[in-house]
């Protein structure tokens, strides 16, 4: 009998997705005094979860399934950088031309999209994933997009948009009314809806200032220092990669 340990491709596929999602949390949560640490990081770690990846045998990868499950989680992991990568939108363009009920590979296209600018393709994303079915994440993208969107439009067509954001922000609490980043986009939504209708509607500034309570509540949010800062001062601040300065 061969000593060598024979791996199931699922497994591997399984542990480049844990990879991938571990790259993501060191994104999200890890603030090292010096920048550099943490980008030194994320380049070490993406270059290990890609040799992951590509140890998945070829004739593993075959099946339309598994061939759009690599593209997406290739797309994936060299999308976790703030700059927009054009290799990443082609792997993830792939994924969902191969597979489109891939609703994860639609929610990080729209991310990537989102970088290079392109508002419009990037909230197509997520529209067309939400089709496949309601999900939180991808709300709350969408929620953050629109407020995006907002910025330069009339008073009108401004307030409209920004709606449009609560409720999508909304919708997403009451898939998961204990998950924070939710919650904390919520109060967001409010927020801004708070300042762009004038800062008249107390009501308003109440509803984010419970939402932002409601996400202090998920340990998951402490390394958030925006929602602190929001909490604190009543001003709107978010900060994504997505964001174009």
């Amino acid at each position: 009998m061969s000593s060598e340990r024979r791996v199931n491709p699922q497994d591997l596929f399984a542990e480049a997705s844990k990879a991938a999602d571990e790259l993501y949390n060191i994104r999200e949560t890890y603030f090292p005094p010096n920048p550099d640490d943490k980008t030194s990081k994320l380049n070490t770690d993406s270059t290990l979860a890609l040799q992951l990846l590509d140890s998945i045998p070829p004739e593993k990868r075959k099946s339309p399934m598994q061939r759009a499950t690599y593209e997406y989680l290739r797309g994936k992991i060299l999308d976790v950088f703030p700059e927009y990568k054009k290799e990443a939108e082609d792997h993830l363009s792939k994924a969902v031309k191969l597979n489109p009920s891939l609703i994860d590979a639609w929610l990080s296209l729209g991310n990537c999209i989102w970088k290079k600018g392109d508002l419009a393709s990037a909230k197509n994303c997520y529209t067309l994933a939400l089709s496949k079915g309601p999900n939180k994440r991808i709300l709350s993208q969408l929620s953050m997009l629109e407020r995006r969107m907002a910025q330069g439009k009339s008073t009108e067509n401004q307030a409209e948009i920004v709606e449009e954001s609560v409720k999508h922000a909304k919708e997403a609490v009451t898939l998961d009314v204990k998950d924070g980043n939710s919650w904390y986009n919520l109060g967001n939504a409010c927020l801004t809806s708070f300042f762009v209708s004038g800062a008249w509607d107390q009501s308003k500034l109440l509803q984010s200032l419970k939402a932002y309570q409601h996400a202090e509540k998920d340990k998951r949010m402490e390394s958030n220092p925006d929602l602190y800062y929001n909490s604190a001062t009543g001003r709107p601040e978010e900060t994504t990669q997505y964001e174009q300065k």
